[in-house]
């Protein structure tokens, strides 16, 4: 763990039922923690950032690191250079199970917000659903990170890798742009909505949200059993007139297992204190309002810290 000891002796125990916050004193220590998120274009940096906000506090201080996303993110959490990581779950979960127990130490705070599939091009290519990218160029997200495992997935069971279609990794922000740009027709987000760097493309030219249909949905998601169905509400971004049905996962706030349980129990109940302010903050986290979405039916186990919270709230 890379969290720092500043001064002489932390003050483990949130006051949470008497409604009373953390206070300084002489004897207080500052802890030092860093959180990974992704790259700007998405949705992991801004809900990252305003954890690390909600989170921060006389006694804690959080500070917010870029990667390209949730393998990155396991890498530096089990190697201890971040502390927090948000984590895709069909990513945490490849990790936890990896007979190479890569990913072993792997925990849950809670669930933050949910990942969907999002394919967007202009409207001058004329693709309506994800299966007319056939033999186009098209953008995948960052190698290796969950943006560019579901694309794939979606690739395979649309015969996309067949059909002389160019595929691309690429950041979201630098990929929007190469749309922008002509030279990429199409780009796949993997992110609680809205996906800024997708939006911005959506406010910039007019473009389409791709749509699969439902046998290709229940195709993917019957070979990838971690993902579930979701709908990207009509709105979402520019141009957008109707719900789109897709498919999706629950993003993670995750650490170490060995990170010290009374600080755990700490931070989780820091957040869902704050769980308004958050959804303020970005609506992708609108899904915190129910209480069961933070805990329940989570890909890897809770954080012994965490479970003790929610044992705890449950008895209230």
């Amino acid at each position: 763990m890379v969290y720092k000891r500043l001064t002489a002796l932390f003050i483990a125990v949130i006051c949470l039922f008497s409604g009373c916050g953390i206070h300084s004193s002489p004897d207080t220590q500052l802890t030092v923690l860093t959180i990974g998120t992704a790259d700007s274009g998405g949705t992991m940096y801004p809900v990252g950032s305003a954890i690390a906000s909600v989170l921060s506090n006389d006694t804690v201080k959080i500070n917010v690191g870029a990667s390209s996303g949730s393998a990155m993110n396991i890498q530096n959490l089990t190697a201890g250079e971040v502390d927090l990581a948000l984590v895709s779950g069909d990513t945490a979960y490849a990790a936890y199970i990896d007979p190479d127990r890569s990913g072993e130490s792997l925990r849950a705070i809670a669930a933050v917000f949910v990942s969907q599939s999002t394919w967007i091009a202009p409207v001058s290519t004329g693709a309506f659903y994800v299966h007319d990218l056939k033999g186009m160029r098209i953008g995948v997200g960052p190698q290796s990170s969950s943006t560019e495992l579901s694309a794939q997935a979606a690739i395979q069971e649309l015969g996309l890798d067949t059909s002389g279609t160019t595929v691309q990794n690429c950041g979201l922000g630098s990929g929007s742009e190469s749309v922008l740009n002509g030279e990429l027709d199409a780009i796949h987000g993997f992110s609680g909505p809205p996906i800024n760097a997708l939006f911005d493309l959506a406010q910039s030219i007019p473009c389409r949200i791709l749509r699969y249909t439902q046998d290709e949905l229940d195709q993917i998601m019957a070979h990838n059993d971690f993902y579930v169905p979701t709908v990207l509400p009509a709105g979402t971004y520019s141009g957008q007139y109707s719900d789109i049905d897709t498919f999706g996962v629950p993003c993670l706030l995750c650490v170490n297992a060995s990170m010290d349980e009374e600080l755990v129990y700490q931070l989780t109940a820091e957040l869902w204190q704050s769980r308004e302010e958050l959804i303020q903050a970005h609506h992708s986290m609108s899904v915190m309002e129910d209480d069961s979405f933070l805990y329940e039916d989570l890909l890897i186990p809770l954080h012994s810290g965490a479970e003790r919270f929610y044992q705890d709230i449950s008895k209230h």
